[in-house]
């Protein structure tokens, strides 16, 4: 029989997100490590740990996927062989010596397995994984980070032009009121002829 380990994967610092993957006895703890990887869209290129864990999550015994001392090799270790309690807890540390990632796998049922599927496999996807941690050189490195940050400064660049267009757009308003009259054109006072004004009273 194909006995299934259905994981629910979870992130120790990070809420809401949630992935549900199943697991071969036969599959290994590497295998199980691309899966999650790929669960979360993170790159697999640095070293992940798993460690078997009590009901309290303190783990103790070690699988990693690169040569450790004291340690087993995940591409070595089926899961099954280690697997003793309906509702065994491994922990899940990748990348430790920059992103850190801290994760948590527990069994929530077990079963036997379909023919015509492969495993393991990501049986259900809830809330969006955090970006993976991203070395600052590699940023600076990248070719392709300067042509962002060069957009981002056009961008930036156009905002000031329009504030600066909005700005004399109200000073050209404030000066339109300011010469603003009410009989049209400026008036020259010298060209009044004061005989023709009246002191307000109605003429016979």
């Amino acid at each position: 029989m194909n006995l299934i380990f259905r994981f629910r994967v979870t992130f120790e610092d990070v809420s809401d997100v949630e992935r549900i993957i199943d697991v071969g006895a036969k599959n290994t703890f590497r295998d199980f490590h691309n899966t999650i990887q790929e669960a979360i869209g993170f790159d697999k290129t640095r070293t992940a740990s798993f460690y078997k864990a009590n009901d309290s999550w303190r783990g103790n015994e070690e699988f990693c996927t690169d040569p450790k001392p004291d340690a087993k090799a995940a591409g070595a270790s089926e899961l099954g062989r280690f697997i003793d309690d309906p509702h065994q807890k491994f922990l899940y540390n990748y990348d430790p010596e920059e992103g850190d990632w801290h994760l948590r796998a527990e069994v929530v049922k077990l079963f036997k397995g379909d023919a015509n599927t492969e495993y393991p496999s990501i049986f259900k996807s809830e809330g969006v994984a955090p970006k993976q941690f991203i070395d600052p050189k590699a940023i600076i490195d990248d070719p392709s980070a300067k042509l962002f940050k060069e957009a981002d400064s056009l961008i930036d660049g156009l905002h000031d032009e329009l504030d600066d267009d909005d700005d004399d757009e109200e000073n050209d308003q404030e000066d339109e009121k300011d010469d603003f009259n009410l009989f049209g054109d400026e008036v020259d006072e010298s060209e009044i002829d004061e005989s023709q004004i009246n002191d307000g009273k109605p003429t016979d």
